[in-house]
């Protein structure tokens, strides 16, 4: 029987090569309400900022965004909408069950003596201790390893309703689309 559970997906992120192994199905479901209710609003904001710079110049001659460009005046709203709600403990939180408590990766790196050890708090605080981007950067990647699929089947069963939902025409007009009945 082969056991996804056990498959490892190797990413190298610095100077350390992680090994993530999936959560258990339940495990996997419980986290991703943890998560969803930590990210729900900052990709509400990015998505609010995204459309307040529709048609604006935000790329460089290479065709790619450059967020660089943005007017700090006008995204700084949006972003400071979006991450008002998190707290440093809910993001611990999820952080920690994303790299320590399950115990699904093992780490080989200087601080292990080029040995493979499960990441544990200590050894987290020892890689990541001075290199936070890299412990976001480990995030996202068990993110990807544990819902990945999720985001690209929603999108398939979704992807057509929104880009009609997208191509809907609106109405500037705030009159009724429908006339009122007359009492005859």
């Amino acid at each position: 029987m082969n056991m996804k559970q056990l498959q490892t997906t190797q990413k190298v992120i610095g100077d350390a090569t992680f090994y993530i192994r999936p959560f258990p199905a339940f495990t996997g479901a419980r986290i991703s309400g943890e998560l969803t209710s930590l990210l729900a609003p900052v990709l509400g904001g990015l998505g609010a900022i995204a459309d307040q710079f529709k048609g604006t110049n935000l790329n460089t001659e290479n065709g790619k965004v450059d967020i660089m460009n943005l007017d700090i005046d006008k995204a700084l709203p949006a972003l400071a909408d979006s991450v008002s709600t998190l707290s440093g403990d809910k993001l611990e939180r999820i952080m920690k069950n994303l790299l320590v408590n399950n115990q699904n990766i093992s780490v080989v790196c200087a601080a292990t003596g080029g040995n493979a050890q499960t990441l544990d708090m200590d050894l987290a605080n020892e890689v990541f201790c001075g290199d936070l981007q890299d412990m976001f950067i480990l995030c996202y990647e068990v993110i990807k390893v544990n819902y990945g699929s999720f985001f690209t089947k929603l999108g398939t069963r979704f992807g057509p309703l929104l880009a009609a939902l997208k191509k809907a025409p609106t109405s500037p007009s705030t009159e009724p689309l429908t006339s009122p009945v007359s009492a005859s």
